[in-house]
């Protein structure tokens, strides 16, 4: 009702062919998608009479619709723009066009993503590229149309600035989701009595877009920094596709330096048992809800579940256990050094409670595509960089990879180089 209200006192300022609908529905869902988004992180319960209602069903087929909504609104706007830049072709057929592009897209990003046949990933890999160039080109199109505001360019100006704003942006994106930038922390740690430096990798989606050529950049930039100990908080896979030859972690064995890891979301996606056998064939530590030692330091690894039964969690097995579960049922001597790592930056308040001093995580990507990025602190309560809950450090990486496109704007391609120090007294 506001976004109507405030339309209808804009009406005299804004373009006379501008979809008003159109705007309506993409704030809204933003605003739905932020909101849900921020329920369903911090759970949702609905009882009535004793009855508990799971939200699982409803989260998938409500993101579902979510989803054809903003995908319609944005195959409608451009089809009205490309009308105007390019009228040789009618309204009506360019809205064929790009209401099949958006039909395309959805069908290939949700049920060809983790395929290894060779035409399903060929399929995903253009609707996941044209998905990127998509987005890029209704950003640099509104700015056209709000350039026209002030300017009242010709419609052909008007489509250079959406069209070659698109391919530049476009170009940035691929070159910058594919430079690996390091990033320094130095986090305090009580009980230590010597420094440790340790690389902290996480979100690496090896599939489709990502293979022995990314593992290779990776393994060089460890050898450059020579850490005492790698930490790898998940989503290494998020394709089949290195699964039948299974030596995409090849080089990672030549590392001589211990390593830790535990599984994300995505390697659930993609079958969890095969990416723990190629990740311990690669003399990787895999860590399942249990508990190891480095040095002075005590590491808990945990599984990819949820935060408590209380919690709904799209992203985790419905029946798996829970971290309160887990962390009561650890064995942990909380009078030494302890890290824990957990794939998402979730039940924080349970690890804090047993004595952790360190929380690493990934998954959220930093956002990874703007405009993303401005929701992710929304959506997020630890979103990228270093936190504090309590006397625990949180640190939350960007992570190497990329999901859904293989591109990044307004976010980096980090692996952490991050040194534990003692603390000064």
């Amino acid at each position: 009702i506001l976004v109507a209200a405030l339309l209808k006192m804009l009406k005299p300022y804004l373009i006379s062919n501008a979809p008003k609908s159109v705007i309506c529905l993409v704030f809204l869902c933003l605003c739905i998608i932020i909101g849900l988004r921020q329920c369903f992180n911090f759970g949702v319960k609905v009882s009535y009479r004793f009855i508990h209602i799971k939200m699982r069903s409803f989260h998938t087929i409500l993101m579902f619709i979510v989803t054809l909504a903003v995908f319609g609104g944005v195959a409608y706007y451009l089809a009205i723009r490309f009308a105007l830049f390019f009228p040789f072709l009618s309204k009506r057929l360019w809205m064929t066009i790009f209401a099949a592009i958006a039909l395309f897209l959805i069908i290939c990003i949700m049920f060809l993503s983790t395929t290894a046949n060779p035409a399903g990933r060929t399929l995903y890999m253009i609707s996941a590229v044209t998905a990127g160039i998509l987005v890029l080109l209704l950003m640099t199109t509104a700015v056209s149309d709000l350039l026209y505001l002030v300017f009242k360019f010709s419609p052909a100006v008007r489509c250079s600035i959406a069209l070659g704003g698109a391919l530049l942006l476009t170009v940035y994106s691929v070159i910058n989701a594919y430079t690996i930038r390091v990033k320094e922390v130095t986090i305090p740690v009580d009980g230590l009595s010597k420094e440790i430096v340790a690389v902290h990798l996480t979100d690496i989606h090896l599939g489709d877009f990502r293979g022995k050529g990314q593992v290779h950049r990776i393994v060089q930039k460890i050898n450059e920094l020579k850490p005492d100990v790698i930490f790898n908080t998940g989503d290494m896979f998020d394709g089949k596709v290195h699964f039948k030859k299974g030596d995409v972690l090849d080089e990672m064995k030549t590392l001589d330096i211990p390593q830790f890891f535990v599984y994300g979301n995505h390697d659930q996606y993609v079958g969890v048992d095969k990416v723990i056998k190629l990740m311990q064939g690669a003399n990787v530590t895999v860590l399942q809800n249990e508990v190891a030692n480095f040095g002075e330091l005590q590491i808990i690894g945990l599984n990819n579940m949820p935060v408590d039964k209380n919690t709904h969690d799209p992203h985790a097995p419905a029946h798996s256990k829970t971290i309160e579960e887990v962390m009561a049922e650890l064995q942990i001597n909380d009078s030494i050094p302890t890290i824990a790592l957990h794939h998402r930056p979730e039940g924080v308040q349970y690890i804090q409670a047993k004595g952790a001093d360190i929380m690493l995580s990934g998954h959220t990507h930093g956002g990874q595509f703007f405009p993303i990025t401005l929701f992710a602190k929304a959506i997020y309560d630890y979103n990228k960089g270093l936190y504090k809950f309590k006397d625990m450090s949180i640190y939350v990486s960007e992570g190497i990879g990329t999901i859904f496109t293989p591109l990044r704007l307004a976010s980096n391609s980090e692996l952490a180089l991050i040194h534990f120090v003692p603390v000064s007294r």
